[in-house]
């Protein structure tokens, strides 16, 4: 008998990606869309119909990751920042709907479940994720195994304060400051329409009169080039995603810190400066041993997350 496979979702707050995974991680088929954000029950239709979509005899579960702070004991998305999704008992709901088990996650923990298992984190015990897109998000493995905290609310580090003064954090967060609102690729966004205005002669100036979007990707073009204002704002983003590092270095003392999520393709021009401030910021001998590298599951990361922990929801039902 051929092993069960599951679908795997992936929701983001611009994207969901979604398809069926088999026992080794391996997406066989995947499935993109924009996310509808127009209401919650918008998202939770679309949802209920890309599983639909990719529904067939041998699927055993459904695994999927959300953007969320997650209640695991009642399976339910309690507060998102960039969906519309707030107190939905999501897994009972897709389970009623669909007849098998389901298992719920939080989007960059997905994503460190997997980087751990097959990708830049396999063989370490300890590890960091953060994933820098829209937001920023975090995953935490201890001594081998995803840390979910006291009800499966843990690791939202892109909601570490930097500045107590600083800009407001995105969405319905609170904060100000936030090492989100201050190292994404919103946040980047903002840097690089910022410095188009301050300075029409520079790099990302020039390229706004000449009617291009600016924004975190064209700052990551132009910063490939050379010394100018898009280098400048990614140093500056680096800067306090190197702040942020530092800190999660002091407490957690990870052996791998591995930056994942679409805003990390700006590599070595992102990850340099973090390296650096954390090099002199950082407590020895924590800072000495970790290394800060990319992700190498890329965008599926977190679908392949997705499905080990629909995977984990067959196993306990068995």
């Amino acid at each position: 008998m051929a092993s069960p496979r599951v679908i795997a979702l992936d929701l983001g707050g611009t994207k969901l990606l979604s398809g069926v995974v088999d026992d080794q991680g391996v997406v066989e088929r995947r499935v993109v869309a924009p996310t509808d954000v127009s209401s919650e029950e918008a998202v939770l239709v679309q949802v209920e119909e890309a599983v639909q979509g990719l529904l067939e005899d041998d699927i055993g579960a459904i695994g999927i990751g959300i953007p969320s702070t997650i209640d695991q004991r009642r399976g339910e998305a309690i507060d998102s920042v960039n969906i519309p999704l707030s107190d939905v008992p999501l897994r009972d709901r897709l389970h009623e709907r669909f007849g098998v088990p389901v298992a719920i996650e939080n989007d960059a923990n997905a994503a460190a479940v997997a980087e751990h298992r097959y990708g830049a984190g396999r063989g370490y015990r300890h590890m960091i994720m953060l994933t820098l897109g829209t937001g920023v998000g975090g995953g935490l493995i201890l001594d081998g195994e995803l840390y979910r905290g006291a009800i499966g609310a843990a690791a939202e580090l892109g909601h570490m304060t930097l500045d107590l003064h600083g800009p407001p954090c995105q969405g319905n967060c609170p904060g100000r400051g936030h090492l989100e609102a201050m190292a994404s690729g919103t946040a980047a966004d903002g840097y690089a329409r910022e410095a188009a205005e301050r300075n029409p002669e520079g790099d990302l100036g020039r390229a706004a009169a000449e009617g291009k979007t600016v924004d975190a990707h064209l700052a990551v073009e132009l910063a490939a080039h050379g010394p100018g204002d898009a280098r400048d704002v990614l140093d500056h983003v680096g800067f306090h995603l190197g702040v942020g590092i530092a800190s999660f270095v002091n407490i957690f003392n990870p052996e791998l810190v591995v930056i994942g999520g679409g805003f990390s393709r700006a590599g070595d021009l992102l990850f340099e400066p973090a390296r650096r401030v954390v090099a002199e910021r950082a407590l020895s001998p924590a800072r000495d041993e970790v290394k800060i590298v990319p992700a190498l599951l890329g965008v599926e990361a977190g679908l392949i997350g997705a499905g080990l922990v629909g995977f984990e929801a067959l196993h306990r039902r068995h």
